[in-house]
């Protein structure tokens, strides 16, 4: 007694299309959701001072989807100096790099949890 799979090439890779579009408006909803979260927490924690409040009120997170089966989330600065805040006295006033390490975790496992198994952090800046 034995197995045996019979399934069409074109059947199947339709269910994985469908599953996969099912999924994109859920995770849409989780991200965005999340993106406020990220970013209320990134004005609160802020490592600085605030002089002007031009930086804490400018920090900002942007969801797009960039295809049918890619999501990305920015965490940016809103002012031309925030770049020293994220670089300079050996990363003192970073707030990007820390709120990503600090949820990256959390997401990946909440997704998992609503079931979008294949998830991964990628990005063109180190964390370090």
């Amino acid at each position: 007694m034995g197995l045996r799979f019979d399934f069409n090439e074109s059947t199947l890779a339709s269910g994985l299309e469908t599953k996969i579009a099912g999924a994109m408006p859920r995770l849409l909803q989780y991200v965005k959701t999340k993106a406020s979260v990220i970013e209320a927490d990134m004005k609160v924690n802020r490592p600085w001072t605030d002089r002007t409040g031009a930086a804490k009120a400018t920090l900002n997170v942007i969801v797009e989807q960039k295809n049918d089966t890619t999501v990305r989330i920015t965490l940016a600065h809103g002012v031309h100096y925030g770049i020293w805040l994220e670089m300079a006295k050996e990363k003192k006033y970073a707030i990007v790099a820390p709120t990503i390490k600090k949820f990256a975790p959390e997401i990946l496992e909440e997704l998992k949890d609503i079931g979008i198994m294949d998830v991964s952090i990628s990005g063109g800046a180190s964390l370090r």
